[in-house]
């Protein structure tokens, strides 16, 4: 008899970001990765836990998603820059492969930038 399969790693569910993000796909993960990590610290303080978690009337992964929808949009060009300083790493620490990935999707992300609505006060020109 075949045994069950066992998970061995924790489930992390993807924020379900659609195609209305306007950004590639790697920027867009790169922003969310920041808003949660700034959930992360914003919930070390209670007040804030207590409240993004509207009093205990929803759960944390609920507060996360929330947090992360609203934050993550802003964080796009912040992202970006993150991006940027990546392909001035050395090899060692950035691979050529992904320096290559990511040229390609700010290059791509480009063409998306004007059409984000907090692309105009944000964008670096």
């Amino acid at each position: 008899m075949k045994s069950p399969h066992v998970r061995t790693k924790p489930v992390v569910d993807p924020l379900p970001f659609g195609p209305g993000f306007n950004a590639h796909k790697l920027v867009m993960d790169t922003a969310v990765g920041m808003a949660q990590e700034l959930y992360g610290l914003y919930c070390l303080d209670n007040a804030f836990n207590h409240k993004m978690r509207a009093g205990g009337k929803i759960n944390e992964k609920q507060s996360r998603e929330v947090f992360c929808r609203h934050v993550a949009p802003q964080l796009l060009e912040d992202a970006r820059q993150t991006l940027a300083m990546m392909l001035g790493q050395p090899e060692d620490v950035v691979p050529q492969s992904m320096k290559d990935e990511i040229y390609e999707a700010l290059c791509l992300d480009n063409d998306l930038r004007g059409k984000r609505p907090v692309a105009a006060s944000q964008m670096m020109h």
